[in-house]
């Protein structure tokens, strides 16, 4: 019993946490599209190109593989979905930078 309980309370803290970063990555995204809609639009830009420029480097790659992913993942995938990806890797970067610093200031 000694032995699930701090396995269950780190399965309740990583869940949080996960909860946490997908709200902060939603709310970035809908802070950018509301409030500066031209950095948005040239983000969007931006996840546009890269998303453009796999296609193409997976077309000359594998051609048949591109074909079946364009088909699947590249045609639902747009750049919007894309920016949001970006976004929440960026926000999950923070935050862990965040929390180490946390930790780093209450050791010393």
């Amino acid at each position: 019993m000694n032995k699930v309980l701090p396995v269950f309370l780190f399965v309740m803290l990583f869940l949080l946490y996960l909860i946490v970063e997908i709200f902060l990555a939603m709310a970035t995204y809908m802070y950018l599209n509301l409030y500066h809609p031209y950095t948005f639009g040239s983000l969007i830009g931006f996840a546009h190109g890269l998303l453009n420029t796999f296609s193409t480097y997976l077309e000359r790659m594998s051609p048949d593989l591109a074909n079946s992913a364009y088909r699947t993942l590249l045609g639902e995938l747009g750049p919007k979905s894309v920016l949001l990806l970006l976004i929440g890797l960026i926000v999950s970067a923070l935050a862990r930078l965040v929390i180490w610093s946390i930790k780093r200031a209450i050791k010393r």
